[in-house]
């Protein structure tokens, strides 16, 4: 009898434990991708810039620090991926014949090496979908845009896609179409990585270590690639009747970065944090975008519209920032001809956290170029006049209402010197406020 009621107490004790073993918390480990050359579906496009391409996307591979890479030079002609995709299917079946050799348009495979291919994780094929460089007779440059789409392939699971990032850049030059290709390719690695962050099988997936107050200590370091800044959810919920219910209750923000384990500062979370909560990456650009309309005061004011943008991944606490602003005061036109002077901005920030709210005092300095439009004709150019040199410093208090989006005002001052006799000084106490956004 007391045997009966002992196992009956650890049938009841092991099925109270299961839900909780079936929720524990998942850590991403490398994965193993196979990497083509760039396919190009017969666009004219000059030999070294597919080289260049080539390199750049292997380069973001390797910086994102969550893969083994294996690459391949062969490149896939039009057609050639979905006949490989379709192969890659019927090789999981028990009456596929292995042929000596495999063709899928210009890509040529050996037995041996396309086995070698079945027992890689993912395959990843760039392919140019769409190429343009020419020469704009109104802007009087040199224009190119490229679309890249990188399509990811589980092997293992016969062939299906796990998804397509896809990446437009484009790219200027005043005199030489290859330097504006050149522009075009140098867009590619930042837009590239953070699509690739974007495809869930590839989101970093960890767990908290320890809880000290604020800050917390989570597995997983630059071993899989995380950099200061980056932000992870908190992640709560689990599997209800075989359905996943998870749902975020949080927001981490990495401060400082080792070899196998990172730091974080918990931001907010509407659920207690301790050792093995789930915490999930969120795949951002690593800018912060700020668009503004600051009111300077006195004699010499100026109402500024302008946009900032300040660099969140890499760093923590002090970040760089590039500011853009137009003092509209100061713009004048002669019958249809306008000239706009645009202040550029550089300088740095340190963010002060606490909780949701942040206070952030900043301070750079700068010089104005004249952009130049023609209303009739539709041209319009930059110059090489610099009308004004001038410098800032502000306090911006902030508060972060959604995951992705936080108000804000500013407080300061700053002054713009007119180094050109057609414009005037200003500047003075300023006062700002819009919103902020998480890119």
């Amino acid at each position: 009898m007391r045997r009966s009621r002992f196992m009956a107490a650890a049938i009841a004790a092991a099925i109270a434990v299961a839900p909780l073993a079936a929720q524990a918390p998942t850590v991403s480990e490398k994965k193993d991708v196979a990497i083509f050359a760039l396919g190009y579906y017969g666009w004219a496009i000059p030999q070294e810039t597919l080289g260049s391409i080539d390199q750049e996307i292997q380069k973001v591979f390797v910086d994102l620090g969550r893969f083994n890479i294996l690459g391949y030079t062969e490149r896939f002609s039009s057609g050639g991926l979905q006949e490989f995709i379709a192969t890659l299917r019927q090789a999981k079946e028990a009456s596929f014949v292995m042929p000596e050799k495999f063709q899928f348009g210009e890509a040529l495979f050996t037995d041996a090496e396309f086995n070698k291919l079945l027992g890689s994780f993912i395959v990843a094929v760039p392919v140019v979908s769409e190429f343009n460089s020419s020469y704009n007779r109104k802007t009087t440059k040199w224009e190119t845009s490229i679309k890249t789409n990188v399509t990811f392939i589980d092997v293992a699971a016969g062939g299906s896609t796990l998804g397509i990032a896809e990446v437009q850049t484009t790219g200027t030059d005043e005199r030489n179409q290859l330097e504006s290709i050149s522009n075009a390719i140098d867009g590619i690695p930042m837009q590239l990585q953070y699509e690739i962050r974007k495809i869930p099988a590839f989101q970093i997936n960890t767990r908290v270590l320890t809880v000290a107050g604020g800050e917390i200590k989570l597995q997983l370091g630059q071993n899989m690639g995380i950099k200061k800044g980056d932000e992870y959810s908190i992640i709560v919920g689990g599997m209800v009747e075989g359905f996943k219910d998870e749902r975020e209750a949080g927001l981490v923000q990495i401060k400082d970065v080792g070899a196998e384990v990172s730091t974080g500062q918990v931001v907010y979370s509407s659920a207690k944090v301790t050792k093995d909560v789930q915490l999930r990456e969120i795949p951002r650009m690593g800018v912060d975008a700020e668009p503004f309309i600051h009111v300077l005061m006195g004699a010499s004011g100026a109402t500024v519209p302008g946009l900032r943008m300040a660099v969140s991944r890499g760093f923590y606490g002090f970040r760089p920032y590039a500011a853009v602003q137009v003092p509209l005061g100061q713009i004048w036109n002669a019958f249809t001809v306008f000239v706009v002077p645009v202040s550029v901005v550089l300088g740095g920030e340190y963010e002060a956290h606490f909780g949701r709210l942040t206070a952030t005092p900043y301070a750079g300095a700068g010089v104005s170029y004249l952009y130049v439009s023609e209303a009739i004709t539709g041209l319009s150019d930059e110059t090489n006049i610099f009308p004004h040199a001038g410098a800032q410093a502000y306090l911006n208090l902030s508060y972060l209402f959604s995951r992705d989006m936080r108000a804000y005002v500013d407080v300061g001052a700053e002054y713009w010197l007119a180094i050109h006799s057609f414009f005037n000084n200003y500047g003075g106490l300023s006062i700002g406020a819009g919103l902020a956004f998480k890119l």
